[in-house]
């Protein structure tokens, strides 16, 4: 009788964490979906006041691609740029097309650097090479500006990369 009890308090605590999931995802993307449909506010200047005002929310709304290293934002570059970068011991600079670990030779060694190759293309953001020991920053895949809800993460090398 009492392994009957418990086995059902068990089911009853499952289901409960479970609800709690489910509803903080639920919320999580409400909040995601709401943030991106705003009304931009109004503004009662005359016509230059507008135009200033509607290039400023454009440049508000474009997306970016963000990196963060260890515990602090370190790049941030417009979505719409194409292009591939080079994210060293947490030093971000853009490289030429092509770049690839083994054009790099002993750089690219993981006993002397952490590297991750970023590209930037067609409004989406993937990691296309690391020298890290476990490849999952490579393996998530693209994120897009449609879709950017999980981030890239490289743990090996403490890189983030998300898309705000």
């Amino acid at each position: 009788m009492e392994k009957s009890e418990n086995k059902k308090r068990n089911i009853i605590l499952i289901a409960a964490i479970l609800i709690l999931i489910l509803l903080s995802f639920g919320l999580t993307a409400y909040m995601r979906n709401s943030s991106k449909h705003k009304e931009p506010s109004e503004t009662t200047s005359g016509a230059s006041g507008s135009a200033e005002t509607e290039s400023t929310e454009a440049s508000e709304k474009e997306l970016q691609v963000v990196v963060q290293y260890v515990d602090r934002e370190i790049f941030k570059a417009p979505l719409s740029k194409d292009a591939l970068y080079m994210i060293k011991d947490g030093v971000v600079s853009e490289v030429p097309e092509g770049t690839t670990l083994e054009s790099m030779g002993d750089e690219a060694l993981e006993t002397k650097h952490h590297i991750n190759l970023m590209q930037v293309k067609d409004n989406s953001v993937s990691v296309i090479e690391s020298n890290c020991s476990n490849q999952i920053c490579v393996s998530i895949g693209k994120m897009t500006d449609t879709d950017y809800d999980f981030p890239i993460t490289c743990l090996p090398h403490g890189l983030i990369i998300v898309i705000q």
